[in-house]
């Protein structure tokens, strides 16, 4: 019996009042092509987004939205929980910090404000920790400029702090170029970011 597949896409909107939020640069499209290919071939797969993914042409039927980092973390945790031999695709970008004490309120614009931030929970740190059989695919977006030997480290690290099958990393602000893909075989690049996701694709359809 095929393993179930979860793709998270977009970003987390992490609140600072009940009308502000601190978020991150993404649309979602990644995830959400990839549910939308995996489909195409058969293959069932729950697609766990942020509102902006969802409103995307083509988005799946079977979608769940998510808002904050823990609001993500709890929904992730509980499809894993619920299908512990599954695929989770962590396509999302997941906000990083979350401000002490939240305004539930409205804050009242026009005038300085100064936010003391914390550190939100690593969501991929906690997946193989939930279940040991998981398979994982995470993303690593690395800084701008940075060398592509460098890239393979921090992917390398990442694979193996994670536990992930596979890493799928590039750099940000050429991102449509040099993508890798690392599993404990090796590295495999890509000099074309279309060509590594249909790689991931095809990784992800074996198992």
């Amino acid at each position: 019996m095929p393993r179930p597949i979860l793709i998270t896409a977009g970003a987390t909107r992490n609140p600072i009042d009940s009308m502000r939020s601190i978020t991150a640069n993404s649309s979602g499209t990644t995830g959400v092509y990839l549910s939308q290919k995996i489909e195409d071939k058969g293959r069932r797969c729950t697609l766990l987004g942020s509102n902006l993914a969802l409103l995307q042409p083509g988005c799946p039927t079977g979608h769940i939205e998510f808002t904050s980092t823990r609001d993500l973390l709890a929904k992730m945790k509980t499809w894993t929980l619920q299908h512990p031999t599954g695929v989770i695709i962590h396509a999302a970008a997941v906000g990083d910090f979350e401000v002490c004490g939240v305004n539930h309120g409205k804050i009242k614009s026009g005038s300085a404000l100064t936010l003391e931030l914390q550190p939100t929970p690593k969501i991929v740190n906690h997946i193989k920790i939930w279940s040991a059989q998981t398979r994982l695919v995470s993303f690593k977006a690395a800084a701008p400029n940075t060398p592509l030997h460098e890239v393979e480290q921090i992917a390398l690290k990442q694979l193996q702090r994670t536990q992930s099958d596979l890493v799928f990393a590039n750099v940000l602000g050429n991102i449509e170029e040099n993508v890798l893909l690392l599993s404990e075989d090796g590295p495999q690049w890509f000099s074309k970011r279309q060509d590594g996701l249909e790689a991931l694709i095809e990784s992800v359809l074996l198992w």
